[in-house]
Order: structure tokens, then sequence, then C-alpha cells
């Protein structure tokens, strides 16, 4: 009712055409009660109300919050977790007032944010009626000095009128080795990096020429945002099928496991030599392997064997001018190319499953690309060029699009050389519907959503590949007398 008077008198025509200065005195009163007045009643709502029942409860939206590996702390390297959420929700008609504090947290461990303010402890936060209010959570976790993860927990308690409820706080976490920004030094000897602890590189690594990085079965190694490992000398990666070595990013939650370029890749520079890399997987970034000049002796720059790379922004394997093997290797989806060899090189290709489906990346390009382009400066001119030579035998090259390979002939070009046999290919090109290959048929993986790219049994790859000396698949199985196209036997 008093709202509706107080309405009343502003709107009225008679008061506000009133030019005595009484009425306009009374006017200004009447306006300043009626403000107040508004003020009082619209404090005083009932969700303004605030509950001492001990009954009144709050709800959340999770039980518990979990870190998934978290990096220990080691001098001035402090790993960020990432930030988790969740709500705190009043389900009751009137206000609550909660304390909210971390039972424990007696090293600082984890860090609050109470609906935007950063602090371990808040006294009567009060949650209106029907409302609800954010929590952020954080971890900071200390190096223990043992290889194994370990858990740290504690709890967030919620304390409304004498009712306590809590939400259980969980990090596995994992003592690390850091690598800043640095050449590695073989001044004791070539490196030897073992499965004790994970290897957490930030910026980037250098093995400087001459000196031999060897890479124990079971290691893991994780590079934050842009980081690149650089080969000057030998990179040598000795996994095997049940301990493969794993190369990707460093956060390790959830939502970070199949999010592509989180880190930059590893990289063959000019003149490192005899490299090679068995049961690795390489994951997460932008380009997984890129080899980035010809080969400095008589042996490949690269030896790839049972290995994985996946989910690269740009591309999975990448060569300039270089010399690269590669057998028994699941390439898939990746942003561009799973494979790129620019530049003229020296490819050979046995038994690989190279797939890319269009399900992680909007990519319209083909995903297998062959080039003897010649290498030209700004001006156009011809700086250097290198013949061409690539050896295809039973490899599936197979995905979303119409067209996944291209052998690009530049007339500039050094001259190509190509022994393409008992492939299984996707593909427009006439000239490869010979040798036994198998053009435009599906390969029949079991699962590409799941990047499941083993074959299923009807698969029309299987027992149609030239038998070599390879006798082995991806996983160790024996390969029959009438193999199978792919990686997978």
């Amino acid at each position: 009712m008093l709202l509706e008077v107080c309405f009343t008198i502003r709107n009225s025509w008679f008061l506000r055409n009133i030019t005595s200065n009484y009425f306009t005195s009374l006017i200004r009163y009447l306006a300043l009660f009626c403000l107040l007045a508004t003020a009082v009643l619209i404090g005083c709502r009932k969700d303004d109300e605030f509950t001492k029942d001990p009954s009144a409860t709050l709800r959340f939206s999770t039980d518990t919050v979990m870190f998934d590996t978290v990096f220990t702390q080691v001098g001035q390297q402090r790993p960020l977790s990432i930030t988790k959420q969740f709500w705190v929700i009043n389900p009751n008609n009137k206000g609550v007032k909660v304390t909210i504090f971390l039972a424990g947290n007696i090293y600082g461990l984890y860090k609050l944010n109470i609906d935007g303010e950063a602090t371990d402890r808040i006294q009567e936060k009060e949650i209106r009626a029907n409302d609800s209010i954010a929590v952020f959570v954080q971890v900071y976790l200390n190096s223990v000095n043992q290889n194994t993860p370990f858990i740290v927990t504690d709890q967030i308690v919620f304390e409304t009128n004498g009712n306590k409820q809590d939400i259980d706080l969980v990090a596995y976490a994992q003592d690390a080795i850091y690598l800043n920004n640095q050449v590695l030094s073989c001044a004791a000897g070539n490196l030897h990096w073992t499965a004790d602890k994970p290897y957490v590189i930030y910026d980037s690594v250098l093995v400087p020429k001459g000196c031999i990085l060897t890479i124990d079965a079971g290691a893991r190694i994780h590079s934050h945002v842009q980081s690149s490992i650089l080969i000057a000398g030998t990179l040598v990666v000795n996994g095997t099928s049940q301990r493969p070595v794993v190369f990707e990013g460093d956060r390790l939650d959830p939502d970070y496991r199949n999010r592509a370029g989180q880190w930059a890749g590893i990289r063959l520079l000019a003149g490192s030599v005899n490299n090679a890399i068995s049961y690795a997987t390489i994951k997460n970034g932008v380009i997984g392997l890129q080899v980035d000049s010809a080969s400095a002796n008589e042996n490949p720059n690269l030896l790839l064997r049972n290995s994985t790379i996946t989910n690269m922004l740009a591309a999975g394997l990448l060569g300039y001018s270089s010399e690269i093997t590669a057998i028994n290797n699941v390439i898939s989806d990746c942003g561009q190319f799973t494979f790129y060899g620019a530049l003229g090189g020296n490819y050979r290709l046995y038994y690989n499953t190279f797939s890319s489906s269009g399900i992680f990346f909007n990519r319209q390009n083909p995903q297998f690309l062959l080039d003897n382009s010649p290498l030209k400066n700004e001006a156009g001119a011809i700086i250097a060029s290198f013949p061409l030579s690539f050896t295809l035998y039973n490899n599936i090259i197979y995905g979303s699009e119409e067209e996944e390979i291209i052998i690009n002939q530049n007339a500039e070009g050094a001259a190509i050389t190509a022994d393409i046999r008992t492939n299984l290919i996707r593909t427009k090109l006439p000239v490869l519907n010979t040798g036994g290959n198998l053009l435009n048929i599906d390969p029949q993986f079991v699962n590409v959503q799941e990047q499941n790219l083993r074959l299923q049994p009807t698969s029309p790859a299987k027992t149609k590949a030239t038998p070599i000396t390879i006798t082995t698949d991806f996983t160790d199985a024996p390969r029959g007398a009438l193999p199978t196209i792919g990686a997978y036997e």
C-alpha cells in the first residue's frame, strides 16, 4: 500500500506542476520518504531472513573434489594444479549463515576461493534462500622425495547452525624431475632417463651434438605449453609393448587427456644422427616428430618402430629432405597430416596404419603427403632440390576424405622413385591401382571414435600383405605366412 501511495504522489499531474516553494519542498520530502520506505521494504524480504534451525542443511554439486596426478613442488618450481569448482546450494526457504573452512591444511597445500574471496576460512557466509555460491580449489604439493605416487587428502567443512557437512579433497601426487629451458650436459657421459620419476619440461631442452639421450621403458616425459624436445645429438627410446615411453603434456586431468596442442613436440635438428624410437606413445602436441634434414651418415635420421603418434594439432610425422624408416606404427587423428614428407627425402614405410577420421578435427586436406618441391628463397629462386624416394609396403592410409594421399611431382623438383605394394588406400589416383593395392575399401577398424584401430575379423586387409622380413606386428604378435596390411595382424 505504501508503495502505491508513493507512486501516486510521484506521478500526480497536480503535484508535478505546483511551483510554490512550499509544495516543492513537500514533494522532495515525500520522495525521500518513499525511497527510504521502499529500501526498508526490500531489505525485509522473506528470503533475507536467516534460519537458525539446526536441521537446515546444504546441498553440493559434488561430494569429492579430485585432482588426478599433480606434480609436486621442488625449489622454486611451482607447478600449478588445475582449478576445480563446485557449487554450494541452499535449498531452504530462508537464508543461512555458514562457516566454511579447511579441516586440516596444516601445510597450506589446498587453496580456496569462496564466492570470489581467496581464503581458507570464512565466518558466517550468507547464502540467500534457494541460492548458491561457487567454491574454487587448487592444490600445491611439496616434494616428498619418493618415486611412487602418493595421495594427499583434506576436507572442506561447512558448519550451518551447528550442523557440519563436508566435501572431500583428494589429490594423487607425483614427485618429478624438472628441466627448465636448458642445454642438457653430457660432461659426465651420455644422458640416461629412467622410469623412476616423471620428467617435466618447462620451455624446452636441447640434447647437444655428440650426446646420446637414452630413455628406459616405462618413462614418462611431460612438456609444458609450447615446450619442445630438441635433439642435435641422438635420441634412443627403448620402450616395450607392455611399458611404452610416453611423451605428452603436463596437464593430466580428464579434460586434457585428449586435447591437442598442449606442447610443441620432438624435433630432430639438422646433423642429428642414429635416432631410434621403439614403443613410444607421443600425443597431444603440435607436431609429434619432426626431422629437419637429410641424414648425416649412412643410417636413417630416424628409425621409428611400434609407436603411436596421435592427436597432434598439425602433423604426426614430418620430414624435410630426411631419411625415415617407420615400421608397425599407428599415426592417427592429426589436425592436418599424419605423414608429410616435404622437400624430397627417402622414406621407407612398412606395416603402418595412418588414419584420420575427421571426428576430432575439421580436416579438409589429404592426410598423407609426399612432395619433391625444391627449396626456394623469398624471390622464388631455387636454393636446393632433393630427390624423393619412397617405399610403401603393407600400409593402411584411410580416413574421412575422398582423397587421403597426395604425391606431388613438382616439375622444378628432383626425380621421384617409388615402390608401392599391397597398401589399403582411400584415393582417386588411378596410378595407385596396381601392385596389389586395395583402393577405397573400408578397412573395418574396431572403433574409430574410440581410436581403436585394430581390425575386425572380416577386414579386407586380412591376409593381403606382401610377406617381408618383419615377423611381428604392433603388439609383438607374430605375423602369419599371409600377413595382414596395417600395424595390427
